[in-house]
């Protein structure tokens, strides 16, 4: 008899033969975001859904959003970088 395996082997093998795994890391990525982008943007913005690959955030001011714009290339390295996986194709920053 082999060593047992660790129980998030067995998770992840059974939610990658059920098909889940995929949709599991996109609801994800909402509780990712502020971890992620750090307490100060996290008090700026808001996210509000994952729809075909791209990312919706509200923003919480002009000045922001700008801001966030010229990072958004490494939010979405780093998004799917945590992920394991391209889950994050785009990020739409929305708001004033």
């Amino acid at each position: 008899m082999g060593q047992p395996e660790p129980i998030s082997t067995i998770i992840a093998r059974q939610l990658a033969g059920l098909g889940i795994g995929r949709e599991i890391k996109r609801a994800s990525v909402g509780n990712l975001w502020p971890e992620l982008v750090g307490s100060d943007i996290a008090t700026h913005t808001r996210v509000l859904k994952m729809d075909l690959g791209r990312l919706f955030v509200s923003v919480d001011s002009p000045t922001w959003r700008q801001e966030l714009l010229y990072q958004k290339e490494a939010f979405i390295k780093k998004l799917n970088r945590e992920l394991g996986e391209e889950i994050v194709a785009d990020i739409i920053f929305t708001g004033p």
